[in-house]
């Protein structure tokens, strides 16, 4: 289990230079094209997202009053609660209005061909166990609020806010349980490469 904080994220520009979005994880680590990535980015302005064709779109809420997201003759979906989240294909021409400022989302972006994913966001208000087996990694993203995790080998380990538990088959079930009162938001994602 491999804990990524905020503070170690890198900074990249958008792919329309429209902005600056911060790399928590991608695989394989370098080159043009990713089977999966998971970033942090906040959306100053309106404007239109970048296209990602061939890949599946995830975008959660964490902080802001939200956005507005319009996919043209697709539809539209409105986040404005932290932990909501919508999907969407990432050809999809897709714009952005701000609900009241800027608003900081996560996203997981997942190639159609060569990957496999499943994920939801949850308000985590009790235990819920993750299963690891079957898939190449888990993630487990505190969006906000605060959470512990702990794997079958009994390693706990302490999220905040945009923290992400990196986890493999070899962590085994993960349990996860808010740290203290109140609810945290979670989100949960599970990605695997397809076979040949």
């Amino acid at each position: 289990m491999n804990i990524l904080r905020e503070s170690n994220y890198t900074s990249v520009p958008w792919k329309n230079g429209g902005g600056v979005t911060r790399e928590i994880l991608r695989s394989p680590a370098d080159g043009a094209e990713f089977d999966w990535r998971l970033s942090l980015a906040t959306i100053a302005a309106p404007g239109p997202f970048s296209t990602f064709a061939g890949y599946h779109r995830t975008l959660v809420l964490v902080g802001g009053a939200g956005v507005e997201l319009n996919f043209a003759q697709h539809g539209s979906a409105r986040l404005s609660v932290p932990g909501q989240s919508v999907e969407f294909d990432g050809a999809w021409q897709t714009s952005c209005t701000l609900v009241d400022g800027p608003s900081t989302d996560l996203n997981l972006i997942v190639s159609s061909a060569r990957a496999q994913s499943v994920r939801h966001a949850m308000a985590l208000t009790d235990r819920h166990t993750v299963q690891t087996a079957d898939w190449t990694e888990v993630f487990v993203c505190c969006v906000s609020g605060a959470i512990r995790v702990t794997n079958t080998a009994g390693e706990v380990r302490a999220l905040r806010a945009v923290d992400v538990a990196r986890c493999a088959p070899s962590d085994g079930a993960i349990v996860c349980a808010p740290d203290g009162s109140g609810t945290a938001n979670v989100f949960i994602a599970a990605v695997r490469r397809r076979s040949a």
